[in-house]
């Protein structure tokens, strides 16, 4: 059984046991005929001492007992969840660093972009803007396209093919002339914020690190701009630097109030998610930037 197929078993354990709590609550608290409900935790007798007539004792104390031990089962299980959530994340963890030692390919001349490109440790593709969302394995898939918009015949493994055909001087540069611009854009994006801090609660890790509300965040580890996926990637760097008792390097744009005027600095954090007195490992909330 898969990390992640445990991890689902335990939590459809964990939805029957609730389910199954809050139909038994349901019957408990529920008045029937304008009676008084059974009750979770009213005295079963009456004053005198004598078992209620108004109620089904039995049927009332098998249920109540029932109760007791769901919330104790659901204890176990959460428990359980926690520590596969855990595991989980340090099995990820173990199989990007495989990844990340093994060879890597060679890079790829990707005809679209006119760009080489290598490939990450997650197959994804570096050396073109939003490369996190292309495979590098489907870069350059069918050999020696001829480009029609650069003017050039391109080959995957060798890049742009110059024979008489094909070597058409005003493609070369235009195919210059946009890898340059892409280099551009992708160091203007290197200083894009893609989330800004909403709050940071006092005494925790967020703020133990210097992180202020309204910060603009343009890094949080290896995340940026281009790889953020709304925001979704930022619970897995911070459950990985949890499980491997390491802090995250953020660069935060941050706005410093002068006399005459507002100046904007990037600064530089360490941030280490830790467990602190509330929920959560790093105390803060993020915000998207458009």
């Amino acid at each position: 059984m898969t990390d992640n197929t445990a991890l689902f078993y335990l939590d459809k354990e964990r939805k029957d046991l609730e389910e199954e709590a809050s139909a038994i609550t349901s019957e408990l608290t529920a008045s029937v005929d304008g009676k008084d409900p059974m009750g979770i935790s009213t005295p079963l007798v009456d004053k005198d001492g004598y078992p209620r007539a108004d109620v089904d004792v039995y049927r009332a104390r098998y249920l109540r007992k029932r109760l007791h031990e769901i919330r104790f089962d659901h204890d176990v299980i959460m428990k359980k969840i926690e520590e596969q959530i855990l595991k989980n994340s340090r099995s990820h963890g173990e199989e990007e660093m495989q990844e990340r030692r093994k060879q890597k390919p060679k890079p790829k001349f990707d005809p679209k972009t006119g760009k080489w490109v290598v490939r990450n440790w997650d197959g994804t593709v570096s050396g073109i803007t939003n490369g996190h969302l292309y495979s590098f394995d489907e870069i350059g898939v069918k050999d020696n396209v001829y480009n029609e918009s650069k003017g050039a015949k391109v080959d995957s493994e060798n890049g742009p093919l110059h024979d008489d055909k094909y070597a058409v001087l005003g493609g070369q540069n235009s195919i210059m002339e946009e890898c340059r611009a892409d280099q551009d854009k992708q160091e203007q994006e290197q200083h894009l914020p893609f989330a800004k801090v909403g709050v940071v609660m006092s005494g925790s890790p967020a703020q133990e690190a210097g992180l202020k509300n309204d910060d603009l965040i343009i890094k949080f580890g290896t995340v940026d701009y281009s790889n953020n996926r709304n925001l979704q990637a930022l619970p897995d760097i911070v459950r990985n630097a949890h499980s491997d008792g390491h802090y995250i390097v953020v660069v935060v744009s941050r706005v410093i109030p002068n006399e005459m005027h507002q100046s904007t600095k990037l600064i530089q954090l360490k941030l280490r998610p830790k467990e602190w007195s509330r929920k959560g490992l790093i105390g803060c909330t993020f915000e998207p930037v458009a």
